[in-house]
C-alpha cells in the first residue's frame, strides 16, 4: 500500500527497478506499482535504447503535474551504467572452463602463443575490450608489485565461475581455473581486492545524463565511484552543461568498489547520498565482509545526514516465486533496523512475473520492522540531541539548526504528537529531522513538486505540494491551517491531537529557528463548520525562533 496509507504511515521508502512492462501501457504498470508502495522508480540506463523512448514514457508520467495539498506521485532514479567490466564476445556456444586448466585473459588486438594444457587442448582464450583490457593489465601490474606473492582472484559473472592469476606476461594474464563453470560472452568481470583503472563516468554516462537532466530526472546514481572527485566532477559536468532548471538534481555515489569504502567520509561530504551496492562489494570482498561492510555504510551515512539505499538480492527468489524466502524477509527487516532510509527491488520487479506482489510484501515487512522499532523507542527512550554532539567543525548556526530539528524530533515522540509539520523551500529542514529517525511521520509541506520529489528517499519524510508558499510569521500560521486538510485525510488526525510544526522565519534559507507544539480544538475536531477567520488550533508550547 502506499506510504501514508495503513494504521501507521510506512516510514521507510521503497525503490522499484522498471523493466518489462506486463501491461499495455508504461502508465498503467506504473500506477500500479506505486498503488502497491513504489515511492522511487529506478531506470537502469545500461538497458536504455537510444531513442530513450521507454525512459521518456516513465518520466512523462512521473512529472505530470501535482495539485496543491498533495503528495508527490513518485521519484524517479536514473542509475548510470559506469565504466564496462564485461569480457568480449565468445563463440556462440561459449567456453567450458575446466578445474585447474589454464585460461588466459587477452586484451583485444594481441595475439598468444603458449604451451597446451595437461590434456593436450590449446588454453581458452577469454577477450577483454578496451579500454578494459589495459585497465585489467594496469591493476593487476600494481598489484602484485605491491604483493608479489599473491595469486588474484577473478570472478566472472555473479563469482560462480573463478580462476586464479599465475602469472602476468607482457601483453595478457595467464590463470588457471579454481571454480569450473559454462562462460558465456559479455559476462562482467571482477579482480578481487583492486579497483579496475577504468573511467567511472564515461561518454555514455555522460550523454545519458544530459537526456535526464532535461527530462526533469530527480535522483542520478554514478556507478563505481572512487574518491569524492568522481561526484565532483559529474557535479561540475551539470553545472557547465545543464540548464539552471535542470541543475538541482541529488546525485547518489554507488559504493562498490574498495576506494569507495576507504574515502566513505569524503565521498558523503559532496555526495547526497549512498547506495549500498551489495552485489559489486560481495565480489571484491568476499560475502562474509558485506554485512559488516553494510553496518558501517549506514552509521557513516547516518553521521552525515545522508539518505541510504540498501540494494541487491532482498527479495531475490520472488523474481519467480510468489513469496520470499525467510533469510530475504529478514535480511529486508535488518537493513531497516540498523538505519537504511531505502530498500531497493531490482530483477524482483524489473523481470520478475510479480512486480506488484514483490512492493506489496515489500512493504508488509518494513512496516513490521518499523512497529518494533517504535516499540523498543517506546521502552526505551532516545536522547537524540546528544547524537551529533561531536561535530566540532560545525558553525553555530548549523548547531541551532541541528538543536531544532532534534529538539522537535524529542518533543514529538515524547507527547507523543500525531504528526512533525515543516515547511520547506530547499528541503533541508525535513531531511535534517530525517537524520534523527522520528518515529511520527513527518509531513514536509513543500513550495514545489521538484523540492518535494527529492524528499522521497528519505526516512519518515512524507512530502506534500503547497502552492502560494511563503514562510513570513503571518501566513505561515494559514498555512498550518492548509495542512489540517491533508492531516485529517490521509494521516487519520482527530480532535485532541497535537502537531509539531517547525519553520524557519526570518532566518537563512534551508535552516529552521521556529517551533510551535500545537493542539487540534475539541469543538472544531468534533465536526463544526470553520468559518472565515475561525483558528483551528490551540497552541500548547512556542519557541518563537530569533528574527
Amino acid at each position: 500500500m502506499k506510504r501514508h496509507e495503513g494504521t501507521h504511515p510506512r516510514q521507510t521508502r521503497i525503490v522499484a527497478t522498471i523493466g518489462l512492462c506486463p501491461e499495455p501501457s508504461y502508465a498503467q504498470f506504473l500506477e500500479k506499482l506505486t498503488e502497491a508502495g513504489a515511492d522511487v522508480l529506478r531506470i537502469n540506463m545500461s538497458h536504455c535504447d537510444a531513442d530513450y523512448t521507454k525512459e521518456r514514457a516513465i518520466l512523462a508520467w512521473a512529472n505530470r503535474p501535482v495539485p496543491s495539498l498533495s503528495p508527490p506521485l513518485v521519484a524517479i532514479m536514473a542509475d548510470l551504467q559506469g565504466p564496462k567490466s564485461r569480457i568480449g564476445k565468445l563463440p556462440d556456444e561459449g567456453l567450458t572452463l575446466q578445474e585447474s586448466h589454464t585460461v588466459l585473459l587477452v586484451p583485444d588486438g594481441v595475439t598468444v602463443h603458449c604451451l597446451p594444457n595437461p590434456d593436450g587442448a590449446q588454453p581458452l582464450c577469454i577477450p577483454l575490450p578496451q579500454p578494459l583490457g589495459q585497465g585489467v593489465m594496469t591493476s593487476l601490474r600494481r598489484l602484485m608489485l605491491a604483493k608479489p606473492h599473491l595469486r588474484p582472484s577473478v570472478l566472472f559473472g555473479d563469482g560462480d565461475i573463478v580462476v586464479e592469476v599465475e602469472s602476468l606476461e607482457a601483453d595478457h594474464v595467464r590463470c588457471v581455473v579454481v571454480a569450473p563453470g559454462h562462460l558465456g560472452s559479455r559476462k562482467g568481470i571482477t579482480i578481487r581486492e583492486i579497483d579496475l583503472d577504468l573511467d567511472p563516468f564515461p561518454e555514455k554516462d555522460q550523454q545519458d545524463l544530459l537526456f535526464c537532466l532535461a527530462q526533469g530526472i530527480d535522483f542520478v546514481a554514478l556507478s563505481f565511484v572512487r574518491t569524492r572527485a568522481d561526484i565532483e566532477r559529474v557535479r561540475a559536468f551539470i553545472q557547465q552543461h545543464a540548464k539552471p532548471a535542470d541543475r538541482d538534481v541529488r546525485l547518489i555515489a554507488k559504493i562498490e568498489t574498495l576506494a569507495a569504502i576507504e574515502h566513505i567520509d569524503g565521498i558523503l561530504a559532496v555526495s547526497d547520498g549512498i547506495m549500498v551496492a551489495r552485489g559489486d562489494l560481495g565480489l571484491q570482498l568476499g560475502v562474509e565482509e558485506v554485512p559488516l561492510v553494510q553496518k558501517q555504510l549506514v552509521v557513516a551515512a547516518r553521521r552525515h545526514g545522508k539518505p541510504v539505499i540498501v540494494a541487491t538480492q532482498m527479495l531475490e527468489s520472488m523474481i519467480a516465486n510468489p513469496s520470499p524466502t525467510r533469510a530475504e524477509s529478514t535480511d529486508v527487516f535488518n537493513a531497516i533496523v540498523d538505519g537504511g532510509d531505502a530498500v531497493m527491488l531490482s530483477g524482483e520487479t524489473s523481470v520478475g512475473t510479480r512486480p506488484y506482489q514483490v512492493v506489496a510484501t515489500m512493504d508488509r515487512i518494513t512496516r513490521k520492522a518499523e512497529a518494533w522499532m517504535h516499540d523498543i523507542h517506546k521502552r526505551t527512550p532516545r536522547t537524540p540531541l546528544s547524537m551529533f554532539e561531536g561535530d566540532d567543525a560545525a558553525t553555530h548556526l548549523h548547531r541551532i539548526n541541528e538543536a531544532f530539528s532534534a529538539t522537535a524530533v524529542q518533543f514529538a515522540e515524547h507527547l507523543p504528537a500525531k504528526a512533525i509539520v515543516c515547511f520547506t523551500r530547499t528541503g533541508r529542514t525535513p531531511e535534517r529531522l530525517s537524520r534523527y529517525r522520528p518515529s511520527v511521520p513527518l509531513l514536509a509541506f513543500c513550495g514545489s513538486a521538484r523540492a518535494a520529489r527529492a524528499l522521497l528517499l528519505y526516512f519518515g519524510v512524507h512530502p506534500v505540494v503547497m502552492t502560494g508558499f511563503d514562510a513570513d510569521r503571518e501566513k505561515l500560521q494559514r498555512m498550518v491551517h492548509a495542512a489540517r486538510e491533508i492531516l485529517y485525510r490521509q494521516y487519520g488526525m482527530s480532535r485532541g491531537d497535537a502537531i509539531v510544526v517547525t519553520a524557519g522565519i526570518d532566518w537563512p534559507k534551508g535552516g529552521t529557528n521556529a517551533l510551535q507544539v500545537l493542539i487540534e480544538d475539541h469543538a472544531l475536531a468534533a465536526g463544526s463548520a470553520l468559518q472565515a477567520g475561525d483558528v483551528p488550533w490551540s497552541t500548547a508550547i512556542e519557541f518563537p525562533g530569533v528574527s
